[in-house]
């Protein structure tokens, strides 16, 4: 993970137990379940209304009703409240004001993958690939993003394979992802003789 810093100037989502039931919804129906209260009751305080994002020279700007919506971490910065995060994630982050507007610099996301966040959090969309999820997987965890969470876990199910089951586990035990979890141990039993031929660098029989 790259480890250059990025601001964001100037968000809240649930815990995982609903996990398996909404990973079949549509990232749309991810996107504004229970946005809709939280996003109007933000846009109304001129606290929620700009933030720029900064990683070094790099700035974004966003809405903070929008981040403060659908981000947990983003919420607690901007209320006020970083004291709660986790001290890891708190020292990631620093807080200034320029012109007036809050700018959140952030250490260990790089700026393409901020950029695909902030895209979903206003589309609900973003474009995923094999070298970027895992990027994105860690972003959606770190500042606590339950819809892209599960975005980018429907993803990744679907693409696991002999090459990056090790890496998947480790990262659904790492962010207790219940679905990929199951789903890596589901393939590690259906494939075994076949990550055990991989492991000991045996190409697979035709």
């Amino acid at each position: 993970m790259n480890s250059s810093k990025t601001s964001l100037r100037n968000g809240n989502d649930n815990s995982d137990s609903e996990e398996r039931r909404r990973v079949t919804e549509t990232p749309e129906k991810l996107f504004t379940d229970g946005l809709g209260p939280r996003f109007t009751k933000n846009q109304q305080s001129p606290r929620y209304t700009t933030v720029d994002y900064q990683q070094t020279s790099t700035f974004m700007s966003a809405h903070r009703c929008v981040l403060a919506a659908r981000s947990n971490t983003f919420s607690a910065v901007m209320s006020g409240h970083i004291s709660r995060l986790d001290p890891n994630i708190k020292n990631e982050l620093t807080t200034t004001t320029k012109n007036d507007k809050l700018v959140i610099s952030i250490d260990k996301t790089d700026p393409e993958t901020m950029k695909l966040v902030i895209i979903f959090l206003y589309t609900a969309k973003c474009d995923l690939n094999e070298r970027n999820a895992f990027h994105i997987l860690d972003a959606a965890c770190r500042y606590d993003i339950k819809s892209l969470k599960v975005y980018v876990a429907q993803f990744l199910v679907n693409h696991i394979n002999t090459n990056n089951v090790l890496r998947l586990i480790e990262y659904a035990y790492k962010y207790d992802n219940l679905l990929l979890k199951q789903r890596c141990i589901d393939y590690f039993i259906d494939n075994a003789s076949l990550l055990d031929r991989s492991q000991r660098g045996i190409p697979p029989t035709k």
